[in-house]
């Protein structure tokens, strides 16, 4: 199917933020938000990844629009970190729908702290019907410790690189000792944490690993969760939710499907990572 790529000038709190809507020729109901991560990003995405898709998605019939927060890319503002982007989703999906009114459910798309981010809104917005999530960020030093631990430490004795700096007197292990009993005593304090806040009211939550959790808990639509073997960030995620009896309940009450990629890296850059990474959420999408 034919789609028009159109920009968009979209008002957000009296700042202008740049938006590519593409609008398939016959679109479908749903409509797909892709909100990027905030960090280095912008609408195109890491190794254009976010045009690919949108690209992808808007041939299959569903319109898609691509976005920059305020503060980062070519939109003006001030970028106030991934915690507070609520109002730069809200326009979005504002601006969304006056441009193709007949839309009768979003899609938020995110990846790494953006998934952080739609976790924390989506349940306040009763137009988003679905969430597609790629390794969600939850980082704290607890959890980076064990992960570290557990995964970096492990994957890099396996690696010959490893070995041959060894070898070359070009490797200080006791260097590499203490930074691993730093990581060891950090990582202790993981299985410390409380569940004694899980009853309170959203606003009140200090945490964004809680707001990402309890908003999580809020939404009443389904999740699409994908996540990769070779991420680190994807692996903290679930050191955290391993520990944690809240977040074990919040995701086995929701609907919840999860795709695991083995070999992929933590942005699915590969061409076949991507491939099947689109695959399965356009299959995923045509069900609903």
């Amino acid at each position: 199917m034919n789609a028009e790529e159109i920009p968009l000038l979209i008002n957000c709190q009296d700042s202008p933020q740049i938006g590519i809507l593409h609008k398939p020729d016959n679109p479908k109901k749903t409509a797909i938000v892709v909100v990027v991560a905030g960090g280095p990003q912008y609408r195109v995405g890491c190794a254009r990844q976010i045009i690919l898709w949108s690209r992808r998605l808007a041939a299959e019939g569903y319109p898609v629009l691509r976005f920059d927060y305020r503060g980062f890319g070519d939109s003006g503002g001030e970028f106030k970190g991934f915690e507070a982007v609520d109002d730069d989703i809200k326009s979005a999906i504002d601006q969304l729908y006056t441009e193709i009114p007949e839309i009768e459910n979003t899609v938020l798309w995110a990846e790494c702290n953006a998934a952080s981010s739609v976790m924390m809104y989506a349940w306040q917005d009763a137009r988003v019907k679905h969430l597609i999530m790629q390794n969600p960020w939850v980082r704290n030093e607890a959890t980076q410790a064990k992960t570290y631990i557990k995964h970096y430490y492990l994957m890099r004795i396996m690696q010959k690189s490893f070995w041959l700096k060894l070898f070359s007197f070009k490797f200080n292990p006791f260097k590499s000792l203490f930074s691993l009993l730093n990581l060891w005593q950090t990582s202790k304090g993981l299985n410390a944490q409380n569940e004694q806040q899980k009853n309170q009211e959203f606003a009140q939550l200090t945490t964004y690993q809680e707001k990402m959790r309890e908003g999580l808990a809020l939404f009443s639509g389904d999740v699409l969760l994908f996540m990769s073997g070779l991420s680190l960030i994807g692996k903290e995620f679930d050191e955290l939710v391993n520990v944690s009896p809240r977040w074990q309940q919040v995701i086995n009450e929701m609907q919840l499907t999860r795709i695991d990629e083995p070999n992929a890296d933590h942005t699915f850059s590969s061409a076949v990572d991507r491939e099947k990474l689109i695959n399965n959420a356009i299959a995923w999408l045509n069900k609903k």
